[in-house]
């Protein structure tokens, strides 16, 4: 007998995006993607769970949901998912849980120490956190060489905003 359970439209929203990650990334495996997830929280979400919330079969939790998202983004050529998306979804709780995740995720990385994570919208911190991200990862660059991208990185991030801040204070004085 077929299963006629439908996963809801926030699930489908995550499956959409792990199917069309963007960039040239192809789709990201539901292995992959539940590797992410233990890796940023442990064994809080399984390769089964995953699978049994994306078949509809089980409602996810809104830390269930925010883990997968995480791993998503984590995953995909850019960040993809963002808490108003599960806003959008009807999902205020997993969307604030969502937020205050990646404040803390910003608090806790000593390269954003200067970030104040109540100030910066989330969309910035994610995609500092996810830039981060990969430079860490890249292979064959030493550490120093790492070390050195994240500082012209974030510093590229500072001129561009101190750069808009002259041109608010020219346009203040006419």
């Amino acid at each position: 007998m077929a299963d006629l359970n439908q996963p809801s439209a926030v699930v489908q929203l995550l499956i959409d995006r792990r199917n069309t990650p963007g960039g040239l990334k192809r789709r990201i495996s539901t292995r992959a993607a539940a590797t992410r997830a233990k890796e940023l929280a442990g064994n809080a979400l399984s390769e089964p769970t995953w699978r049994r919330i994306e078949s509809g079969e089980k409602i996810p939790e809104d830390r269930e949901l925010v883990l997968m998202a995480a791993a998503i983004n984590d995953l995909a050529a850019e960040v993809i998912i963002s808490p108003d998306d599960f806003d959008e979804h009807g999902r205020p709780a997993a969307a604030e849980l969502f937020r205050e995740w990646i404040r803390e995720r910003t608090a806790a990385d000593p390269a954003l120490a200067d970030i104040d994570p109540q100030l910066a919208p989330e969309s910035l911190q994610q995609m500092l956190q996810k830039m981060l991200g990969e430079i860490r990862e890249l292979r064959g660059v030493t550490a120093a060489e790492k070390a050195e991208m994240e500082k012209i990185l974030l510093s590229n991030v500072e001129s561009t905003l101190k750069a808009y801040g002259a041109q608010l204070r020219i346009f203040r004085r006419k």
